[in-house]
């Protein structure tokens, strides 16, 4: 697993698909609210996709993501005072005699603070048009298949499939000018990025040895990770050992103790210390959450 997949991994987004129906007659739909990255498959027919004073014709097998929640309208009219979410959907195994329109809705959820972080390198809204990536459309197209043969609104097979589309739009509409991700699609940082997430959370890794697998000076490799990360690389190192000890605590329900030890970590205050700077948090609410 590289890098970038095993940083993606530790956060553990996860699929839930909410709504699976068809609407007819005049409606809008609007999903906004959960505080959770939103998203919406057409599985039948057509609408338009409202969203900062833009009006977006979707066909079926279009997709539409928000990475962050914000307010939106579904819709099959263009220019309406329609009060949204006062349509009853049917079910898409329920045959209609007039055109409706097939609509997949769900989110993704994660528990994990430095998420946030990551959510500010894309866009605000991605569009995916059927035929414009085969990787995602062949995604789309089991979506359609499962969507179109169910009677219930939600399944575990639906939600596994939207995760997989989820990884497939954060893989291919990352913003790689700065940040994380610009590090891990660098002619050089990536080297010292994959050493770092491929290295014991145990074992020290100095600066002098980061810089060495970036084929650079100490300094050199300093000023140039800094100025693509936004972050040192000591820094950096920090937040992704805690961004592990997170999982830890919040899954495995280890001590902070224990959590301390596999962080390198002598002392269990000093790792506390370090724990809330990066995370927000103490050790103990990530236990609880």
């Amino acid at each position: 697993m590289n890098a970038i997949n095993q940083l993606l991994d530790t956060l553990k987004i996860e699929a839930n698909v909410h709504h699976n129906g068809q609407y007819c007659g005049n409606w809008a739909v609007d999903t906004s609210g959960s505080q959770k990255m939103t998203f919406h498959v057409i599985s039948k027919g057509k609408c338009f996709f409202k969203f900062d004073g833009e009006a977006i014709e979707l066909n079926e097998g279009d997709v539409v993501f928000m990475p962050s929640d914000a307010q939106h309208c579904v819709t099959n009219l263009l220019s309406s005072n329609l009060t949204v979410n006062a349509s009853q959907a049917l079910p898409m195994t329920q045959a209609v005699e007039e055109e409706s329109t097939g609509l997949v809705c769900g989110n993704f959820a994660h528990q994990h603070p430095v998420f946030e972080k990551l959510v500010t390198q894309m866009p605000r809204l991605i569009v995916v048009r059927h035929n414009d990536n085969d990787t995602v459309g062949r995604i789309v197209e089991l979506i359609l298949e499962e969507a179109r043969g169910s009677n219930q609104h939600t399944n575990v097979l639906l939600n596994r499939l939207a995760d997989c589309l989820f990884y497939l739009l954060v893989r291919s509409h990352l913003d790689v000018s700065n940040g994380v991700f610009a590090a891990f699609a660098h002619p050089q940082l990536n080297i010292a990025m994959e050493l770092m997430h491929q290295q014991d959370c145990n074992q020290r890794l100095s600066l002098d040895e980061l810089a060495s697998a970036a084929s650079m000076s100490r300094s050199a490799f300093s000023n140039l990770f800094k100025e693509v990360v936004e972050q040192s690389p000591m820094d950096y190192l920090t937040q992704w050992r805690m961004t592990q000890a997170y999982r830890w605590l919040a899954d495995d329900r280890i001590t902070t103790l224990d959590a301390a030890l596999r962080c390198g970590y002598e002392s269990e205050s000093s790792f506390s210390k370090a724990f809330k700077r990066v995370m927000g948090i103490g050790p103990g609410q990530a236990r609880r959450d």
